[in-house]
């Protein structure tokens, strides 16, 4: 699949006709291996598994997180990818594009939970408790997977 700002994409689909729609899906359209994009992310990124279920504090079982990497579960929650992105100390970029990945919209800036969550990423303090800490002395829900 060919790297391209949605937007853009969004812009050619929207003139395509319908004889060029196979080779739009050729060049763009996502294969089954971006389906699960953590396992590609923390190959790319040398992390080991272990590591990634350990800095999920057990608020993430270690049998959940392989079942998210190896596929088997296949639509995390928002607050399952945030915790995975925290855990691979992916930056905000790549967190954005994780979430769009498994479906879910970006880190709001208006909304009060989501900008402690940036703030931490964007600090490169990826500590679930302290950012669990901090939402919760707003009186916020924390990072789980019941959300």
């Amino acid at each position: 699949m060919k790297e391209q700002p949605t937007t853009e994409l969004l812009d050619i689909l929207n003139n395509i006709d319908k004889k060029d729609m196979s080779a739009y899906i050729k060049e763009f359209a996502a294969t089954a291996s971006a389906a699960a994009p953590f396992p590609e992310y923390i190959a790319e990124h040398g992390i080991a598994i272990a590591d990634v279920v350990n800095r999920c504090r057990g608020i993430l079982s270690k049998s959940y997180v392989y079942d998210i990497l190896n596929g088997t579960k296949r639509n995390p929650s928002r607050d399952v990818v945030l915790l995975l992105c925290i855990a691979v100390h992916a930056d905000r970029k790549q967190t954005r594009r994780l979430l769009e990945k498994y479906g879910h919209r970006d880190l709001y800036a208006k909304d009060t939970r989501d900008i402690i969550i940036a703030t931490y990423i964007n600090n490169k303090e990826y500590d679930i408790d302290r950012i669990n800490d901090e939402l919760f002395q707003y009186h916020l829900s924390p990072l789980s997977t019941e959300h």
